[in-house]
């Protein structure tokens, strides 16, 4: 039954294609958080109508800063955020 159902869905090449593009892109995911290169300091930020937002993580401090206040420009979303590192101590310092 299960060989059926995968002979099935992956006859359709836009489909299968789709699956393995997914597949690729959780695996991606997976290295940026496992690879210790690449965790020292991820982040991410994006645009919601004319504000910008965004989330970085400092591996050294383990810690997460957010921005969901947001800001005008992604320049001082960035400002917002190093600023925001220096002044918040660790529980633990």
């Amino acid at each position: 039954m299960i060989d059926w159902l995968v002979n099935r869905i992956f006859r359709f090449t836009s489909l299968r294609q789709a699956i393995f593009e997914e597949v690729h892109m959780y695996d991606h995911i997976s290295d940026i958080f496992t690879n210790s290169d690449l965790t020292d300091i991820a982040s991410c930020s994006w645009m919601e109508g004319d504000t910008w937002y965004g989330w970085e993580y400092d591996k050294k401090k383990n810690r997460y800063y957010f921005n969901d206040i947001g800001n005008k420009s992604v320049v001082g979303l960035w400002e917002d955020q190093w600023a925001w590192e220096e002044e918040l101590p660790l529980s633990h310092e």
